[in-house]
């Protein structure tokens, strides 16, 4: 499968499923049932027939397998791919509003595309305007999963934002001056991502690895112990959280405990209750050591599609290039015609112009330790 371009973040398909979308509805806010938008793809652009598209929809009502079961250019893979352009624990500015049986964080397992409807998001259709290059590049919204196995981590839409400012005014940027506004990757998840060093490692080689945990609160710490996880590193499920952190109890690692799955929508909530055979920090470290609550992930800031344009190297290379290649989405209040872009600061101390950006900003959700572990 060809590689995402690194504007978009997208790869073929998912540029695809964006543009029909935008052709079949009548207005911005219009859901449109996923099977007609798997229709267009499967009949338009790979040339299958009616009763062959028919028959894949069936057996998607049926069971919707993981995407990794599916052949491209079918039925169930598209299908797959529209739902992880809308999933939020997936992306950090998913690209479509899914309403319907989606799946949740549990397991990820939808209906069939006869029970899910989709609309472009207010990301999508701010930050890809029609016949201009993105204001922003989506890979470094929403990261990508790269070929040789190293990933490029999503970030802060605010923070990616202003660092694209200040190596546009100061190229000579140092990475401690640029961590100042881009402290690190942001994941849809939330978590714990760090520490500093290691994300000063990445942002100046352009390539290291990161440590990923859960965010872990104590309740009680003394006559018992009792934790609550709170967030799950990028790429767990909850499902998978809870059948390792039960398995450390089968398998004698830990004294007996109870474990509470007390997740509800967006909240989650996993609660872990023992006697106090252990400390709150004890039992915290144990399953950090023995589960995907902690996971170290290889990273990288840049990379060459497939048109082979965008650097590989320091963060501060790879904003570089895509200042030079974003659209800018500064305009006057006034309406009149702007002719160049103007120094960040320089509106920030007159005013006069707005960008559609900032009706994107939001709270980051993923934090940063600052001490490196030994």
């Amino acid at each position: 499968m060809k590689l995402p371009d690194f504007l978009t973040g997208l790869n073929p398909l998912e540029t695809r499923l964006i543009e029909v979308c935008r052709s079949l509805a009548e207005n911005e806010k219009v859901f449109i049932n996923a099977v007609d938008l798997l229709k267009v793809i499967a009949m338009d652009d790979w040339g299958m027939d009616e009763e062959d598209f028919e028959e894949e929809c069936e057996e998607l009502a049926g069971m919707v397998y993981p995407i990794e079961d599916y052949e491209e250019e079918s039925v169930g893979f598209a299908y797959r791919t529209l739902l992880r352009m809308g999933l939020p624990w997936r992306n950090r500015y998913p690209y479509f509003v899914l309403a319907g049986m989606t799946g949740d964080p549990h397991d990820e397992v939808p209906f069939g595309p006869e029970s899910v409807e989709a609309r472009l998001s207010k990301t999508a259709l701010i930050l890809f305007p029609i016949h201009k290059k993105p204001l922003l590049p989506g890979a470094l919204l929403n990261g990508v999963l790269l070929k040789n196995g190293y990933e490029v981590p999503p970030h802060n839409l605010e923070e990616i934002w202003m660092a694209m400012e200040q190596v546009r005014q100061e190229p000579d940027v140092t990475v401690d001056e640029l961590m100042e506004i881009l402290p690190g990757p942001d994941f849809g998840a939330g978590g714990i991502v760090g520490g500093f060093e290691a994300i000063k490692s990445l942002y100046g080689e352009g390539r290291g690895p990161l440590t990923l945990r859960s965010k872990i609160d104590t309740i009680i710490d003394g006559g018992r112990t009792r934790i609550e996880v709170r967030s799950l590193p990028h790429g767990v499920l909850i499902n998978t959280a809870l059948a390792q952190i039960k398995n450390l109890n089968a398998d004698d690692r830990l004294p007996g405990f109870l474990v509470k799955d007390h997740s509800e929508g967006k909240t989650l909530r996993i609660v872990i209750d023992m006697q106090s055979a252990l400390s709150a920090e004890e039992l915290k470290t144990l399953i950090f050591k023995e589960t995907d609550l902690e996971r170290t992930v290889q990273f990288q800031c840049g990379y060459r599609d497939d048109s082979g344009w965008l650097v590989e190297g320091p963060m501060i290379d790879v904003l570089k290039e895509a200042v030079a290649q974003c659209t800018s989405g500064w305009h006057k209040k006034s309406g009149d015609p702007i002719e160049f872009v103007p120094f960040f600061r320089e509106m920030m101390k007159h005013g006069g112009y707005k960008n559609p950006l900032s009706k994107l900003a939001d709270e980051r959700k993923t934090a940063v330790y600052k001490m490196d572990r030994p």
